[in-house]
């Protein structure tokens, strides 16, 4: 499939492209020219109604689905099916051609589907020079809304706001939303291309015959799961002690997308409104019909269980949400053409978009190798539990010497564990460091002496958990939906079950804290738990959604910015520009077999403009492919160390540490410090602009001229006449 993928070494098939211009009224006038731009009245059942600079849009008035047509080529894409196999029964077809999809939940709750196909729907549609607006009712479910289309250059807007949507009956309510959840399909077979599934840093879906092998497709929600709706299952243990099946990553950006490679057209997906009650779904033809399609589902009203009593095995019942989500729901398709109709080309968009709006800012780069610290745990004792002391700060002013020796001169590094009473003393409320590691005193002199030497210290805080054996977690912690408290397992000796403080409980303790902090002189803060989580929950009665609890966490999460200098453990999309680096950036997926191949999406969308740093390096079992997929993702390594062997934490909730002593690591600190210092010189403030996948070799070519190869295999390679050893680079 590398030829499928390769930027700008795409194959093309002239004979449909040039039936496509022959139906557009376009005619090429000489090699290379530009086809004249001439619209054609008609496409796939479709009439013209607008354009922009670079696409013309058609419009059906019965479905309300559009056609995109590249003014330049002829090719297009389609948001309904123009070709049914006959294998569909008429809920499907509904769902293949409207704009439109709902869920409907009647009062016996049971689902049910509405589309403008199948359902007696009156519409009144208002065209403009921009788009059109369309009225519309179900007369027998007595529901509706104002679905509003805006064409421009930023690509097709389509849009439902939330005071347009009507729910007159008290027997019908909606479920869940789609919108032009066929744009860009394809059936089998008939375009090469891909999909976009935005798991972890990024993947594809070819446009394949999968054979029918997959049931169903990729179904992430926006930013993570919903906690409270989450019912409690059964984890794969180890001994009936250890969790062995990792969590899948989270979807950081609500994106999605489609490339016809052989059309060299695509579109990018982004979630605008609604993001929060929002799920991307990419599905592969086979998963119950012969399409390839890829869309964003809102989610209006979510079914969760709700137990009888308090026993644990009494019956339970399962219950819609009384009330509906509350906002205003919006996708923009943003359409690529040329070079630029491939995954980079939808990076590129996505980055543009971040900008435009400001909610990416461009970030100081000067390369920094992250070196954490461990500071102090806890290990059961005979009567409570007793301090594990890790790292103390004369410990960690010692390593720097040995660094600067070593010649590694600016490094980032973060400070876990040195409050009182460890890294599970949860929540951090005040500015008290642990006294065995050298005390408050100490530390800030540490911090003051730090600054303006190249290396960047923070104190690391997780404002999400409260440690019920440590702190009294009665009040202000966080229950689900059906009134049962959330319980976070850790699976560890020690500290065994954490709770979810509130949004609210959380902002005013960061307050506390940050001001104690900041009145030392001192504001260098690196946050968690707070920046990849939301959820729905209940509090005193009263229910608050994921909406209630981002718009908390937005802003804190400001205010900080503009309080102390903040980095973020692997933040989602709304908090990018918060951050002064990303920490955390998964370089990985969570290896669902549907998906073809791993892609460093996000660290396209933010190499140049917000520094990275990828996971733990002495934590990863390959680390020679580690090292590679951080050179190709643009990401820096990181490193956590201790002071002490990683052998003194067998018995605390750090066990998972099973190698951490810096005695171990220093070499290899210096080493990656030269060669990524090195990368980072040559790279500096460009942007990915090219990367091609062939096989196990890998091109990634840099907006300054710069070009890295990779070799993924054992055995050497050539690529682009640069011969590559095995499981290595190249760089010219």
């Amino acid at each position: 499939m590398a030829h499928r993928i390769a930027k700008r070494i795409l194959g093309i098939t002239l004979a449909p492209v040039l039936a496509l211009c022959l139906l557009a009224g376009a005619l090429p006038t000489g090699s290379g020219a530009v086809l004249t731009a001439r619209a054609a009245e008609e496409i796939a059942g479709h009439s013209y109604l607008t354009e922009n600079s670079a696409y013309r849009l058609y419009l059906n008035e019965e479905d309300l689905s559009v056609v995109v047509e590249d003014k330049a080529t002829g090719a297009y894409l389609e948001s309904s099916i123009s070709y049914d196999d006959g294998q569909n029964n008429n809920i499907w077809l509904g769902a293949m051609r409207s704009a439109v999809v709902l869920t409907l939940i009647n009062k016996n709750d049971d689902t049910l589907q509405a589309d403008l196909v199948n359902d007696d729907v009156t519409r009144k549609v208002t065209k403009s020079d921009t788009g059109f607006t369309a009225e519309l009712y179900w007369n027998k479910y007595k529901l509706g809304f104002t679905l509003e289309v805006s064409f421009d250059e930023d690509g097709l807007s389509a849009r439902i706001a939330e005071d347009s949507i009507r729910e007159d009956s008290e027997q019908y309510f909606i479920g869940t939303i789609r919108l032009y959840p066929y744009m860009g399909c394809s059936y089998l077979t008939d375009k090469e291309g891909y999909m976009l599934v935005p798991d972890g840093n990024g993947a594809l879906i070819y446009l394949d015959d999968k054979e029918g092998r997959y049931p169903s497709g990729f179904s992430g929600t926006i930013f993570g799961t919903d906690i409270g709706f989450e019912e409690s299952k059964v984890e794969t243990l180890l001994w009936d002690k250890y969790n062995t099946i990792s969590d899948a990553e989270i979807v950081l950006a609500p994106v999605f997308g489609i490339a016809h490679t052989d059309d060299r057209i695509a579109f990018l997906g982004i979630v605008e409104e609604g993001a929060e009650r929002a799920s991307i779904e990419v599905v592969p033809n086979g998963a119950s019909v012969d399409y390839n399609r890829a869309y964003a589902r809102f989610v209006l009203r979510r079914l969760y269980t709700q137990p009888t009593s308090n026993n644990s095995t009494a019956g339970s019942l399962h219950i819609y949400e009384a009330d509906r989500s509350h906002s205003d729901l919006g996708v923009r398709f943003v359409f690529l053409s040329g070079d630029d109709a491939d995954y980079v080309g939808m990076a590129g968009a996505y980055r543009n978009y971040l900008l435009q709006s400001g909610s990416l800012v461009r970030k100081e780069d000067t390369y920094r190798t992250r070196v954490d610290f461990l500071g102090s745990d806890r290990q059961s004792w005979v009567l409570g539990t007793q301090g594990v002391v890790m790292t103390t700060v004369d410990d960690i002013y010692e390593i720097f010497a040995d660094l600067e020796a070593r010649g590694v001169t600016q490094t980032i590094s973060l400070y876990k564990g040195w409050q009182d009473g460890g890294l599970y003393n949860l929540p951090i409320t005040k500015y008290k460091a642990e006294s065995k590691l050298g005390g408050t005193g100490d530390l800030t002199k540490l911090m003051k002496s730090l600054e303006g030497t190249g290396r960047e210290f923070y104190l690391y805080n997780n404002a999400l958990l409260i440690n019920p054996d440590e702190t009294n977690a009665t009040f202000n912690v966080i229950k689900q939906v059906n009134k049962r408290r959330y319980e976070y397992k850790t699976y560890r000796d020690v500290y065994e079950t954490f709770y979810f403080l509130t949004p609210s409980r959380s902002k005013l303790l960061l307050e506390r804290f940050v001001k104690s902090y900041t009145s030392k002189g001192v504001s260098n803060l690196a946050l968690a738990g707070i920046t990849n989580k939301l959820f729905t929950y209940t509090y005193s009665s009263d229910k608050y959604t994921r909406y209630d609890c981002a718009k908390l966490y937005n802003e804190a999460i400001e205010e900080l910015s503009t309080q102390t200098n903040l980095v973020l453990e692997q933040p989602i999309s709304p908090y990018w520009d918060d951050t002064n680096v990303f920490l955390d950036m998964p370089l990985y997926t969570s290896s669902y077999i549907l998906e073809d191949e791993s892609i460093p999406f996000l660290s396209i969308v933010l190499k140049g403009v917000l520094p990275m740093y990828a996971e733990y390096v002495n934590f990863e079992a390959n680390e020679k492919e580690f090292f590679l997929k951080m050179i190709e993702s643009g990401a820096y390594p990181s490193f956590y160390v201790t002071k002490e062997d990683s052998s003194e934490l067998i018995y605390t909730n750090s066990n998972d540490i099973y190698s951490s002593r810096y005695d171990s690591y220093k070499e290899r600190i210096a080493e990656y410090d030269a060669i990524f210092r090195e990368l980072s010189e040559r790279t500096k403030g460009a942007v990915i602009t090219e990367h091609v996948i062939d096989g196990d070799l890998r091109k990634v070519s840099y907006s300054n001229g710069v070009t890295i190869y990779l070799n993924y295999s054992a055995s050497p390679a050539s690529c682009d006449g640069v011969d590559i050893e095995g499981m290595s680079y190249v760089v010219k």
